[in-house]
């Protein structure tokens, strides 16, 4: 007599539960994710077989392993059947940690190698470009990684030129996929590409299994060896792979790449029109400088040589009077010394002391009446010589000269032919006598 389908799956479900019966079982966690009840939900698996699991909230409450992929686990639970899928669960009662899982171990193995080869140096890494012209996106063509940073792009830098290399970013063999679409960018001539500034290479969130391919070898070596710089944005901030080791730049997101390599269009806007600004006010202060200096030179002492002179003379007059001053103020001096020293001696000898200071006193005029004249003609000399070069410079020079002044109807000097047009009337100054004239 045929079964039902609840009867078969019955039976199936005792058999298991009391042919098995509870078991530790030892594997790596795969898949794994805890739905809004609080129990979690995940696959147990080796290198040829999974297996189904469930660890119920009223269990893992008590359990201090939080599950994460990647996870070498040794659990303890009983198999069972689940009548309203008819599939086989294990339904865990207790876990605990037995070591790292076989990816994580690879993932350490390759990390240490790579190191220590020196490609996570940073003094081997290259610096971006402060304003890239242009960017190569290598990624997938399709979901929503590249449309948000191709609307990124377009807000903040919509000067740069983006060209999408598109290439599988999971799977078997996505690695070389990447790894060819970095070579070929370095080789654009020979692979009829555009040359970039710099590549980024970009893929959304997953699990340690979806993120594999930028954990190999080949990829992390095609990156180091690239002459264009490279960043590495894949997966979300807490996902790190070999990639971002050895990439020039990692960035936490495939947007915030875009934001960490391109400057902000609106900020740098800003900052141009303050430097605008700071130039137009600099430039107005030099030239109302220059206006100002021009004025003082065109009312300074080359209009009226004479009054430059004036105090030079002043000046001489009073060193004459002081050098005349001085005499007196010796010749006194000496004098009253001559008295006090006659009333001290007899009077024989005070008429002899007497006469010697008086032949000295007439020998000594002499020579100073000489020093005088010679101070005073060597400033009369180096007076006419600043007179000579002042007269020099005087514009009253160059017109003795033949030269002239011509001033436009605002009191200017003309300096520029192309400034008069036919008809500018024009007052012209000559070394003897004024005229007025008209262009022609």
């Amino acid at each position: 007599m045929p079964l039902s389908v609840t009867e078969i799956v019955s039976r199936l479900k005792s058999a298991v539960e009391y042919g098995v019966g509870e078991q530790c079982v030892v594997g790596e966690v795969g898949s794994c994710k805890m739905a809004g009840s609080g129990h979690t939900y995940f696959t147990l698996k080796d290198a040829s077989a999974q297996l189904q699991c469930v660890f119920y909230r009223y269990q893992a409450m008590y359990c201090r392993v939080r599950l994460r992929e990647g996870m070498q686990v040794e659990i303890t639970g009983k198999p069972t059947v689940w009548e309203g899928r008819g599939s086989l669960q294990f339904v865990v009662s207790s876990v605990k940690e037995a070591g790292v899982g076989s990816l994580q171990q690879q993932f350490e193995a390759l990390k240490r190698k790579l190191e220590a080869e020196g490609l996570f140096s940073p003094s081997r890494k290259k610096k971006l470009p402060l304003f890239p012209k242009s960017v190569g996106l290598i990624t997938s063509a399709t979901g929503a990684v590249i449309q948000d940073m191709r609307h990124r792009l377009e807000e903040r830098a919509p000067w740069i030129q983006a060209y999408l290399y598109p290439v599988q970013v999971q799977g078997r063999g996505a690695e070389l996929g990447v790894a060819r679409a970095i070579e070929q960018f370095n080789q654009a001539a020979l692979f009829g590409l555009p040359q970039v500034d710099y590549l980024i290479i970009a893929r959304g969130g997953g699990s340690l299994e979806d993120l594999w391919c930028f954990n190999e070898e080949v990829l992390a070596r095609a990156i180091a060896a690239s002459d264009i710089p490279v960043v590495s944005a894949v997966g979300h901030e807490t996902d790190f792979t070999i990639a971002d080791f050895v990439a020039d730049l990692r960035a936490p997101t495939p947007t915030a790449a875009i934001e960490l390599t391109t400057p902000d269009a609106t900020e740098l806007y800003a900052r141009l029109q303050q430097y605008e600004s700071y130039l137009r006010r600099s430039c107005a202060r030099a030239l109302e400088h220059a206006r100002l200096r021009l004025r003082v030179a065109e009312q300074g002492p080359l209009q009226h040589p004479l009054n430059t002179l004036a105090p030079f003379a002043q000046r001489l007059d009073v060193f004459e009077e002081e050098l005349r001053r001085a005499c007196r103020d010796h010749y006194s001096t000496a004098s009253a010394r001559l008295q006090v020293l006659a009333a001290r001696v007899s009077p024989h000898a005070l008429y002899t002391r007497l006469q010697a200071a008086h032949r000295a006193l007439d020998a000594a005029l002499p020579r100073i009446h000489s020093a005088a004249a010679h101070k005073i003609e060597s400033a009369r000399a180096s007076l006419r010589l600043k007179e000579a070069e002042l007269r020099a410079a005087s514009p009253q020079n160059a017109l003795d000269r033949g030269f002239a002044l011509v001033r436009k109807p605002d009191g200017m000097l003309a300096r520029n032919a192309a400034e008069l047009p036919p008809g500018t009337p024009l007052h012209i100054t000559l070394s003897s006598g004024e005229l007025d004239a008209e262009v022609m």
